[in-house]
């Protein structure tokens, strides 16, 4: 029972530039849910996504679902996994809410250091745009930047100053910093729960890729987050390393 999972693939030594996907593959390499990775097609991943967006999974019987979070959701519930088993019901509550800051807030602001300030969009340009023949390259990147600056001012994040966008981002940072103390996994728990790979997925596409902002810098700083986000990488992507 092997799950096809179709994502964008390995960048700047990560296994995939995308949180999501990448919070989706540590969820299946963690509860040892065996898969195989789908190559990512610029003309066929997104037309055969069941939302239009990465990451996806295709399983055994050919159900198609998307959405890192449903995916991981419906994996546990039909397999049977509880990676939050050792926590309380106070725990798991306050898990959830730090996962929904991270999808719904920080990602945003990390959105804006990639696409709208430099040295993110010309790195970003350089590592995803440059297999685009040209002249097509130019109308992509327009129609891209155009539709992630829609998203980032309808979720909110767009109509900020840069400054407060970096401030934002930066306590979203030290509040996982402040959470997680001195465990070694979140609420001392002797395993990965769902947090900590939410945690790895944001902390590393943050502090891993060669984007300068202010919440690299902040989570440079915390010696506490970049172990933790060391400890994962090293438990769950080995050869990576």
């Amino acid at each position: 029972m092997t799950i096809k999972l179709h994502k964008f693939g390995p960048a700047w030594g990560l296994a995939d530039p995308s949180p999501f996907c990448l919070k989706l593959e540590s969820f299946l390499r963690e509860a040892a849910i065996p898969f195989e990775v789908v190559p990512f097609d610029r003309t066929k991943s997104f037309a055969k996504s069941p939302k239009g967006k990465l990451p996806f999974i295709e399983e055994d019987d050919g159900s198609v679902v998307g959405d890192s979070t449903l995916i991981i959701e419906r994996l546990s519930r039909i397999r049977d996994i509880d990676l939050d088993r050792e926590l309380s019901p106070q725990q798991r509550a306050i898990s959830l809410a730090f996962r929904r800051m991270l999808d719904e807030h920080l990602y945003w602001t990390a959105v804006h250091f990639r696409w709208f300030a430099e040295p993110g969009w010309s790195l970003l340009r350089r590592a995803f745009f440059s297999r685009i023949p040209w002249p097509a390259r130019p109308l992509a990147e327009a129609m891209l930047r155009r539709k992630m600056a829609a998203a980032l001012r309808a979720q909110g994040t767009g109509r900020h100053a840069q400054d407060d966008i970096g401030r934002l981002g930066a306590e979203d940072i030290r509040a996982l910093s402040d959470l997680l103390g001195t465990d070694t996994w979140f609420f001392g728990s002797e395993r990965p729960t769902l947090l900590d790979l939410w945690t790895h997925a944001y902390v590393a596409e943050i502090v891993v890729p060669p984007i300068d902002s202010p919440l690299k810098q902040m989570a440079l700083g915390l010696a506490n987050l970049t172990a933790h986000c060391e400890r994962l990488q090293a438990r769950l992507y080995p050869s990576d390393r």
